[in-house]
């Protein structure tokens, strides 16, 4: 019988890999694919989105921010970004932020893609809860170990993370893929609204603490 999977905590020298894994777990996502110059290669789609994805996890690193994953023989097998909110950021800091990120995400999807980014950025983080929360940003695994759980193991992990913590309301998060909505709802999450970044439809949803 295989072992639960373990959450482990991802250093940078990984970080190559979790955005790999990233890139191809979201090669069909909504939101990623409105924010990239359109294509019809699902593996070029994937190569771009893990150059997305590894601008983000600069950016987390940059934040100081938790990088947490499953490891599966040796490698990452699912990554999660994981950010504690304590205010919603203000505009000006989002813009502030977005300015030093513009490079990468030049080179990851034109400077329209760049527009697509931080727009779609400001929305997202002008809906956040006003409670302090865990965001739970991205989390995806790896197309071929999925079905085993991994992702199910860190969602256990972050609620175990918020129980422990009484001055947070719960793990927050947004997904733009239906089919997410019920896999969330089964452990707990429960949806809070919708938002439309770049014309995208979103579901907010929230695990209560406790």
């Amino acid at each position: 019988m295989p072992s639960k999977p373990q959450v482990a905590i991802l250093f940078p020298n990984q970080d190559a890999e979790a955005a790999a894994v990233l890139g191809r777990a979201f090669v069909d996502d909504p939101l990623i694919k409105a924010i990239l110059p359109p294509t019809d290669d699902a593996a070029e789609r994937a190569r771009r989105m893990g150059q997305m994805f590894a601008v983000a996890l600069a950016s987390q690193r940059s934040s100081g921010q938790p990088v947490m994953g499953v490891l599966h023989d040796g490698r990452v097998g699912a990554a999660a970004i994981i950010e504690q909110v304590a205010l919603p950021p203000s505009t000006a800091s989002i813009v502030l932020h977005g300015l030093a990120l513009v490079p990468a995400l030049t080179k990851a999807g034109g400077l329209g893609g760049v527009r697509r980014a931080l727009a779609a950025l400001d929305v997202l983080s002008r809906n956040r809860p006003p409670e302090p929360h865990l965001y739970l940003n991205v989390l995806g695994v790896e197309p071929a170990l999925q079905r085993r759980h991994f992702g199910i193991a860190l969602l256990d992990w972050l609620r175990d993370q918020t129980a422990l913590r009484t001055d947070l309301v719960g793990v927050y998060l947004e997904t733009a893929t239906e089919a997410n909505v019920g896999y969330y709802s089964h452990v707990g999450y429960r949806v809070t609204g919708e938002i439309y970044p770049l014309g995208v439809r979103m579901w907010q949803m929230l695990q209560p603490r406790g």
